[in-house]
């Protein structure tokens, strides 16, 4: 009996505290390049990667066979089979609002992302001719020279995909394990830069290697371009153009390395690796 002589009756309730609620954001923009693959990155890992793949939809017209793959233990990826047809429309929904993700982790909301495929437009970086050759619905519109990695940072060979385009970026080599102050180490402003991988790989301009571009390689392992060939392919690229890089004394980029997803073989991506 309560205060009063009245009746108390307590109940128990569980409710999802907000330490376990994890959120999600779709990688990409509204128009993309032909390689251009579906990213969902979560802001926790997942501890079960088949419920949270089972909450993501990936529909597209025309339609295209595709699969997931984990490049984190809290990013993974959709990819076609095949570079996407330009023109494509692609729809995707991530619903995992109220989702158990995995050891009492839950979705906080649900979010959506339509896009569509652009020109087809694909670039070879190619060390033997030190070239930069950008083709555009099958014709080359541009043919600009480079200078690769240097025998002791050269670049890592295979397909890229575009990510950011940016004016201006501060290449600092302790971003990607390299102490500014060691012997390998920098830390330079750079104009124009097209982000090539999640390991600091850019084609960028470097005004202070146009008397090698072309003929030798000098770099910390980023394709060094002109200013004025840096700012053309900056204003001229698309997030997920492919890139691909060949006969660099270098092995592929890994797969997972963010922008390396057409570095795994089709028939490992299409098997998955949610159980991992």
């Amino acid at each position: 009996m309560g205060v009063g002589g009245r009746s108390v009756v307590s109940q128990r309730f569980t409710t999802t505290s907000p330490e376990s609620l994890t959120s999600a954001a779709i990688l990409g923009e509204k128009t993309v390049g032909i390689a251009h693959t579906v990213g969902v990155r979560f802001a926790d890992p997942i501890p079960d990667r088949k419920k949270a793949q089972a909450a993501i939809t990936v529909s597209s017209d025309p339609q295209m066979r595709g699969a997931f793959y984990w490049i984190s233990d809290s990013e993974v990826r959709w990819r076609p089979e095949r570079f996407w047809t330009p023109g494509t429309k692609v729809s995707v929904a991530v619903n995992i609002y109220g989702v158990d993700l995995g050891d009492g982790l839950y979705g906080d909301e649900n979010l959506s992302y339509d896009f569509t495929i652009g020109r087809a437009q694909e670039i070879v970086a190619d060390d033997n001719t030190k070239t930069i050759v950008v083709k555009r619905d099958g014709k080359v519109i541009r043919t600009m020279p480079t200078s690769f990695g240097k025998d002791s940072t050269p670049t890592p060979r295979g397909i890229y995909m575009i990510g950011d385009r940016v004016e201006h970026i501060i290449m600092d080599s302790s971003t990607y394990g390299v102490p500014v102050e060691s012997a390998a180490g920098y830390r330079t402003p750079v104009q124009w830069a097209v982000q090539m991988s999640y390991s600091g790989i850019y084609m960028h301009g470097a005004p202070w290697s146009m008397s090698a571009q072309g003929s030798s390689n000098v770099s910390n392992g980023c394709p060094n371009l002109s200013p004025t060939d840096a700012e053309w392919l900056v204003k001229n690229t698309l997030r997920g153009d492919p890139v691909t890089v060949k006969n660099t004394n270098a092995d592929t980029l890994p797969g997972v390395d963010g922008l390396g997803d057409w570095n795994i073989p089709w028939p490992q991506w299409k098997n998955g690796n949610a159980d991992t």
